[in-house]
């Protein structure tokens, strides 16, 4: 883990799975076929993941209608107005499993490439909100994503990198359309609450990806319209 201000830090994520951890992780059963690729990759991702973060402190200035300023910064969001209005301080992050595996070449044309990268993805996600926790006793569980929800779109990652400064550092680019290289990374806005997750607003009830139920009242309550 390495500090690089007072309210920015950049963190270098270890990784020693086991071979269980890393199914769980990859949501693959131990008395399954698959949990045989786990135990054959182990080594390989242990030895060549580099999953990396960077988490800054900042200030909620104010709530005013849609409108969140944070830092200075403007974001135009129902949600995000809705869950920060009695909200001083937050913590934004980009979180990336790295390039890692890819740059190895030992996971040339895996299958298993995306589903490792996303387990390293899950991992880097849940030791940066445990590094908030320990630090600076904030429970960072409650988040807000740009580009989960039509409300708040994938072009606030523009705001949002800006915020937290040298994205680059930890390997992490932006895009012309918003959207961030390498694939598996993701930006948020972590704020103390109940673990609010985009999803309980999120009207693609079949996604594979989705971690929280949706919640039809909460949606009428922040849209004022039936889902």
């Amino acid at each position: 883990m390495v500090q690089t201000g007072s309210e920015r830090i950049v963190l270098e994520i270890p990784v020693h799975f086991t071979a269980e951890e890393l199914a769980r992780l990859c949501r693959v059963s131990t008395d399954s076929a698959a949990f045989g690729v786990v135990e054959e990759s182990l080594d390989a991702v242990n030895e060549n993941a580099a999953p990396k973060a960077v988490i800054k402190w900042a200030t909620v200035d104010r709530v005013e209608g849609d409108f969140t300023t944070v830092d200075g910064a403007v974001f135009q969001s129902k949600v995000v107005a809705d869950k920060l209005k009695d909200t001083p301080r937050v913590f934004l992050s980009v979180i990336t499993a790295g390039s890692g595996l890819e740059a190895c070449g030992e996971f040339d044309g895996d299958p298993f490439l995306d589903t490792f990268n996303g387990a390293l993805l899950a991992h880097a996600t849940g030791y940066t909100i445990r590094t908030m926790k320990e630090r600076f006793g904030f429970d960072g569980s409650s988040m807000l994503n740009p580009g989960s929800l039509p409300d708040w779109p994938i072009r606030n990652n523009f705001t949002l990198f800006d915020l937290i400064g040298n994205v680059e550092e930890i390997g992490v680019t932006i895009r012309e359309n918003g959207y961030m290289k390498p694939w598996n990374t993701t930006s948020h806005i972590h704020f103390s609450g109940h673990g609010y997750q985009n999803c309980s607003l999120c009207r693609k009830y079949d996604c594979v990806g989705r971690r929280a139920k949706f919640d039809r009242n909460e949606y009428v309550r922040i849209f004022g319209t039936e889902p």
